[in-house]
Parts: structure tokens; C-alpha cells; sequence
């Protein structure tokens, strides 16, 4: 009869096994090992979906500035271990138990802090990474940014937090003064645009001034005309006058020839008789009267004409002073007018570079001091942060496939182990199952 090709001989040593042995009593047991092997299957994906994913945030800190320096260097005062030390020993839960978005956890979370030391003078890390695994991106992010607060509250209540809180006073105060150097600075750009309007009324003010002065000019020029053509009449009128008392005092001449000559012959006894010398007495004292007459004519004809000429020299004389005031007047209207206009115009481009560019300027750096306190106030802390904190943007656990293979893997070693085991119990079910003899 021949031998099964399937069935492997036993081994010649009884209690061993060989490989052909194994393998064949795997073969005949596959049932078992597939069997296992497939539950391990099944219990991976059961795990990839029973288990809730869980997302890893990761944040920097490092220790953070509690004051400054002389020279304006940054002052931190915390070790790194000592904020190790405060996250692990889970010191944040205090505070955590007051917020209210915390009010589902029954525990403390965890949040890992670790850094890396500097050995054999050897510079490292001088911040600490800190990491929290939690089932949303959201909560994982808001337990540290929570729990970097809840150290930088309990560490401002300490010693070290009295230095922090002059620091920040201190930075709080300079600002406040530098916020008031720039109120200062508005209120001297008000005055400044004020003074700049009152030079400029000054300056219309000058103006109205040049505009009386030109003014005053025209009155004297006018007046001048006027008197100048006053004077050419005047001077007319005095020679024509002169010429009538030339003609008038040769008439009066010829009057007193002829009274001379009359009363020569009456005194002569020239008369014919009583009646001719009454008549010719009475002829006499006419012309007599005539002459004197005529000759109060010609006084007030030469007093006329001296009178015209005084007046006439009197108002050439006046527009001589008119001259001479017009010119004070142009050289008032050129020189100080415009000096004054000019010195008003000079104050007011000062005025303006001072609106533009010394105050804006002053503003500039006022301001810039104000940022700089500001930043130094801002960076003023127990912890400081070093960049955002990131969020893994798939779960890093459960790892499906991993556990599905391992799982796999497991339940396939199981399932050998358990064939194997089965085919020992099945061979020596007699002496396990033996009762044990009595000494």
C-alpha cells in the first residue's frame, strides 16, 4: 500500500518535531490559523472604527520677560525645567476647573512639556515643546493656549511676578507720558495754526495800512493839482492886476496934470469974474475928487495884486510840503510798509515749517517711543510663546492600518499557536487527561 503523500512521517525521536511536522499539522488545522487570523482582521477595523481619532497640538514656549535692562536687554528669570516641572505635575488643572469650556473633563489633561539640554558646553534648545492629544483640532488648540495662560496667572502672583509688574507699570507710565507729550504737541499744532491766522489778519491789516497810504498819495496829489492850478490863476490874476495899476496909476497921472494945471490958473487970477472962478473952484474940486478916487482905485488894485501873489506863494508853498510828504509817504509805502509785510510773511512761513515738519517730526518720535514701550509691554510675561500653536491637520491616533496589521499579525500567530496546541492535546489526550497514581 502506498504511503499518502500529504501525511509527513513522525519524527524518529519521540517528543519531537520536525519542520515537515509542524507545517503539515498547520495545513490540517488551517481551519484554526485562518480562522484566528481572520478575527485579529476583524478586530483591527472594529479598533480603526470603535476608537475616536485624536489630534496632536504642539506649541513653543520659552521664559518670559520679566524686566530689562540697563541697556534695554530682555531680563527672563525662569529655568527651563521649572516650567517642565509645572506642566507635568498638571498645576493648570486649578485653573481649568474654573472655565467653563473645560466643564466636560472629569480630569486633568494631559499636556507633555519637554526640552533639550545643553551638554558639554554644547548650546541647546532654549524653549520648551509643548503637546496634548485631544479628539477635536479645537480643543486640542484652546488646552494649550489655556494651559500657557493658566501659568502666566499663577506665575504673576509670586515674586517673580512683582518684578514682572513693575516692569509692565513702568512701561504703563511711559506710555502715559508719551501720550501726553503728544497731546501736548496737538494743542502747540492748534496754537501754531492760531498764530498763523492772527499773522495773517496782521498781514490784511498791513495791507489796509499800504491801501490808506496810497490813498493819503492820491488825496495830495489831487490837492496838489488843484492848488497847482489855483497858483497859475492866482498869478494871472496878480500880473493882470499889476498891469491895471500900471494903466491905472497913468491915468491918475494924467488927472493930477490936469488938476495941477487947473488949479495953477485960478491961483494965477486967471478967472474972467466971481462966477467963472466959482465954477472953475467947483471943476477943481471934482477932478480933485476924481483923482482920489481913483487913486484909492489903483491902492486896492496893487493891494490885489500882492495879495494874489502872497496867496499864490503861500499855496506853492504848500504844494512843496505836499511833495515832500508824498515822498515820506512813498518811502513809508516802500520800506517800512513792506518791511512789516515782509517780517509778517517770514513769521508766518516759520510758523508753517514748524506746523509741517518740527511738529509732525516730534509727533514721529514720540510716537516711536510710544511703540517701543508698547512692544516691551506686549513681550512681558512669565511664558512666551514661540509661534502659534499648530494642529496636526489628520489624527495621529488610531493608526488603522498599523493596528490592523498587528492585530492581523497576532491573530495569525495565535491561530498557529492555538492549531499547534490543539494537535498536542488531541495526540496526548490520554496522559493529560490520566489521573494522577498515588505514591
Amino acid at each position: 500500500m502506498q504511503p499518502d503523500p500529504h501525511v509527513v512521517e513522525p519524527a524518529s525521536r519521540p517528543g519531537l518535531l520536525s519542520v515537515g511536522s509542524v507545517l503539515n499539522i498547520l495545513y490540517l488545522r488551517r481551519a484554526v490559523v485562518l480562522g484566528v487570523a481572520a478575527l485579529g482582521i476583524v478586530a483591527g477595523i472594529a479598533y480603526g472604527i470603535i476608537v475616536k481619532p485624536l489630534y496632536r497640538a504642539t506649541a513653543q514656549v520659552r521664559p518670559g520677560i520679566v524686566a530689562y535692562s540697563a541697556e534695554g536687554g530682555p531680563i527672563r528669570e525662569t529655568a527651563l525645567e521649572d516650567i517642565v516641572g509645572w506642566f507635568d505635575k498638571r498645576l493648570y488643572w486649578r485653573e481649568f476647573q474654573t472655565m467653563e469650556e473645560f466643564a466636560d473633563l472629569r480630569g486633568a489633561p494631559i499636556i507633555n512639556a519637554e526640552f533639550v539640554p545643553s551638554l558639554n558646553f554644547v548650546q541647546g534648545g532654549d524653549v520648551v515643546t509643548l503637546t496634548n492629544l485631544s479628539r477635536t483640532p479645537e480643543r486640542a488648540r484652546d488646552l494649550l493656549d489655556q494651559g500657557i495662560e493658566a501659568y502666566n496667572q499663577q506665575a504673576r502672583q509670586d515674586s517673580l511676578g512683582s518684578s514682572l509688574h513693575l516692569t509692565a507699570r513702568n512701561a504703563r507710565l511711559a506710555m502715559e507720558r508719551l501720550t501726553q507729550d503728544m497731546l501736548k504737541l496737538d494743542a502747540e499744532r492748534e496754537r501754531t495754526l492760531l498764530r498763523i491766522e492772527e499773522h495773517k489778519r496782521e498781514l490784511t491789516m498791513v495791507g489796509m495800512e499800504r491801501q490808506g497810504v496810497e490813498l493819503d498819495l492820491m488825496r495830495l496829489k489831487e490837492e496838489n493839482a488843484w492848488r497847482g492850478r489855483a497858483v497859475t490863476e492866482l498869478r494871472n490874476e496878480s500880473v493882470a492886476s499889476r498891469a491895471r495899476v500900471v494903466e491905472a496909476e497913468k491915468l491918475l497921472e494924467i488927472t493930477m496934470r490936469t488938476e495941477q494945471s487947473t488949479g495953477g490958473g485960478l491961483a494965477a487970477g486967471e478967472g474972467a469974474g466971481p462966477v467963472s472962478e466959482v465954477l472953475m473952484q467947483t471943476a477943481s474940486r471934482e477932478q480933485a475928487g476924481r483923482a482920489g478916487e481913483l487913486l484909492g482905485t489903483v491902492n486896492r488894485i496893487s493891494q490885489g495884486a500882492v495879495n494874489a501873489g502872497v496867496r499864490a506863494d503861500s499855496l506853492a508853498a504848500v504844494i512843496t510840503a505836499n511833495d515832500l510828504e508824498m515822498r515820506r509817504l512813498r518811502l513809508v509805502l516802500e520800506i517800512e510798509m513792506a518791511k512789516k509785510q515782509a517780517d509778517i510773511e517770514q513769521k508766518i512761513l516759520d510758523l508753517q515749517i514748524i506746523l509741517d515738519r518740527d511738529l509732525p517730526r516730534e509727533r514721529a518720535l514720540l510716537q516711536a517711543d510710544w511703540e517701543g514701550q508698547k512692544t516691551k509691554l506686549d513681550l512681558v510675561s512669565p511664558l512666551q510663546r514661540v509661534g502659534p500653536v499648530t494642529v496636526s491637520e489628520k489624527p495621529v491616533r488610531p493608526r488603522k492600518a498599523r493596528a490592523a496589521a498587528i492585530l492581523t499579525i497576532m491573530g495569525l500567530c495565535g491561530g498557529m499557536a492555538l492549531a499547534l496546541g490543539w494537535e498536542y492535546f488531541v495526540n496526548n489526550r490520554a496522559v493529560i487527561l490520566a489521573p494522577r497514581r498515588s505514591a
